[in-house]
């Protein structure tokens, strides 16, 4: 976890991506669901430990978390998040076929699947990309 990010945050140093430590904190309601334009406004108006700056991943980035060996969530053993869902998560990918549709990563199976963007599945922003410098602990 990242102190200056009030250990709300975690650094993957693969990737240089910021994660939320923990997606969607939310104590009122700990299984929040949105469509995918809400899930995209929501991670543009978040602050998570003091910053500001967060978005929706893509669907790479999302699908870099995945230990393919592990499944319910498909996430590395030891992996310092918390709220994860075995649910899906958006990504800011939309299906270049059908724009309606938007990519998704089910953390149950660590698979990638698309949706209509009016369903209503987890969001799991991120902040940054590579090149960033930050020094704490990592995934």
């Amino acid at each position: 976890m990242l102190r200056d990010f009030k250990e709300a945050a975690v650094l993957d140093w693969e990737t240089g991506l910021v994660w939320e430590q923990s997606p969607e904190n939310s104590k009122s309601n700990p299984t929040f669901v949105q469509n995918w334009h809400n899930a995209q406004a929501s991670c543009n108006f978040r602050t998570v430990g003091g910053r500001k700056g967060w978005r929706l991943p893509t669907i790479q980035e999302l699908a870099s978390l995945v230990d393919p060996t592990q499944s319910s969530p498909a996430l590395p053993r030891g992996h310092p998040f918390s709220n994860v869902h075995s649910s899906p998560y958006w990504s800011a990918t939309t299906n270049t076929i059908d724009s309606s549709f938007a990519w998704d990563l089910d953390l149950d199976s660590g698979n990638v699947f698309n949706l209509g963007k009016t369903a209503v599945i987890h969001v799991w922003c991120v902040r940054g990309g590579q090149g960033s410098i930050l020094s704490d602990s990592v995934i």
